[in-house]
């Protein structure tokens, strides 16, 4: 029964997980985007040949989508080994139902 409950709140942690990990990697971009707009002349008017720095962006989104994601991937991963070859058959049919 304990490992039916486990199933049952790994997607609940899975979700929060991601939620936090999208949250901070948004956190980042928009520190990123007032940076740019407070040194960068003449963005916020939309000045023509004024270009945003957007490899900087795409660079935290690409970071964050890497960094962040390895803690829910791992838990996706490994619970069902662990709790599998930790527990066996049984309390695996109950974590994944």
């Amino acid at each position: 029964i304990t490992s039916l409950l486990l199933g049952i709140m790994l997607p609940f942690l899975f979700g929060a997980l991601t939620m936090l990990a999208v949250s901070s990697a948004a956190e980042a971009m928009i520190v990123e985007v007032r940076r740019q707009f407070r040194e960068i002349k003449g963005l916020r008017e939309g000045k023509p040949g004024v270009r945003p720095e957007h490899e900087k962006c795409i660079a935290i989104s690409t970071q964050s989508a890497l960094w962040e994601m390895v803690l829910p991937g791992i838990i996706a991963i490994m619970s069902p080994l662990i709790i599998g070859f930790g527990f066996g058959q049984r309390a695996l049919v109950g974590l994944l139902l």
